[in-house]
């Protein structure tokens, strides 16, 4: 969802560029509008105090009441005092709010989040430009997924009410939920994947106008392992709308793919095949298990540039007649030193006989 370009659809009139907001935690400096659709506006910012870069998500419904609003906020403050960090230095790669408010004046919402360390892109926005993945990058993928959803799943969760629960779903896993963020500004072919969009947050502003029967912690936590499977199908075949109902093992490209320990896996994901998984933490052991790869098609160029895609704004890579000019350039160099050295530090001057040159002549 928070692409690095404006979205093309077109900007409500309502706009928060060059205003600042007083949240609960801080006060946040608008920046510019990336991201417009009906009920939702994204912006990037700085927090006042820090200036550390922030995204703040503006949520509107010109159906809220003055009560609604109110409601939102209050539900909203039960979640102030989540922490998802896991006491270490690990990152599992959760895009969660710092700082949550409401103004009843405005009939909006805000929820104001810290970006990761370098500008990323959904994976609905790659698909889009690139097309498919390979069976190895899905595997990359879907370790990192797994590992981040095992966090989620069981970490314990504090309410500011004082209730306690043991873990949450994502409850929101889509092409847009997912944020591929390389991990350096350089070139390179190693990259994180983020969640975004958690259904904790997001089913608080749904709750005014969803109609839908909320279900099980426990079912929530399954839907999140089948959504993921469907995800990690559309990757490898590059499916970037599939029709409703749309089971990836009936689709002919699914004969496709050879890879048949990982096209098991996603079965079972999607629980098309069983066992099903008893959790995220099972499913990323067995993941790990799984036989290595081999693919004869890409080649190991063409993987390499598959994941060196994935970041947005890099230059194009030094074409081949630059790099062979460049050596023979340094092989000279290095030449040149190397006589320099031979003959003590210095180089004597050439010395021309000229008059035996004239005699010769004559």
């Amino acid at each position: 969802m928070f692409e690095t370009q404006r979205n093309s659809i077109e900007v409500s009139a309502f706009t928060l560029e060059g205003k600042t907001l007083s949240g609960h935690r801080g006060r946040y400096a608008i920046a510019t509008q990336i991201h417009a659709q009906p009920g939702v506006n994204i912006y990037t910012g700085t927090e006042t105090a820090t200036g550390v870069s922030v995204w703040i998500k503006e949520y509107y419904s010109f159906w809220w009441t003055a009560s609604d609003i109110q409601q939102i906020e209050v539900a909203l403050e039960q979640l102030e005092t989540i922490d998802f960090r896991s006491g270490g230095v690990q990152d599992f790669r959760l895009l969660i709010p710092q700082d949550v408010f409401a103004s009843v004046k405005d009939q909006r919402c805000y929820l104001v989040l810290r970006p990761p360390h370098h500008p990323g892109r959904s994976l609905k926005n790659y698909l889009e430009a690139q097309g498919s993945l390979s069976a190895a990058t899905v595997r990359y993928l879907l370790s990192q997924v797994l590992q981040s959803l095992w966090f989620l799943h069981g970490q314990m969760i504090d309410f500011a009410d004082g209730q306690m629960q043991k873990g949450t779903a994502h409850g929101n896993l889509s092409l847009e939920s997912l944020v591929i963020v390389p991990e350096s500004t350089a070139w390179n072919a190693q990259f994180q994947v983020y969640l975004q969009d958690l259904e904790l947050w997001e089913g608080v502003v749904r709750s005014m106008t969803s109609t839908i029967a909320p279900r099980s912690l426990n079912e929530q936590k399954q839907q999140d392992l089948r959504a993921l499977g469907t995800i990690a199908a559309q990757l490898l075949l590059g499916e970037l709308n599939p029709p409703e109902h749309w089971n990836a093992i009936e689709d002919p490209r699914w004969n496709e793919i050879t890879d048949q320990s990982l096209k098991q896996f996603i079965q079972q994901l999607m629980e098309l095949e069983s066992p099903a998984f008893s959790g995220a933490k099972a499913a990323r052991k067995q993941l790990l298990s799984l036989p290595a790869v081999v693919e004869s098609s890409p080649n190991e160029s063409e993987i390499q540039d598959e994941l060196a895609s994935i970041e947005l704004g890099q230059a194009d890579r030094p074409p081949l007649y630059f790099k062979i000019a460049f050596a023979l350039t340094i092989c000279g160099l290095i030449a040149n030193l190397s006589l320099l050295w031979a003959n003590g530090g210095v180089l004597e001057t050439p010395k021309f006989e000229f008059n035996n040159l004239i005699q010769n002549k004559r």
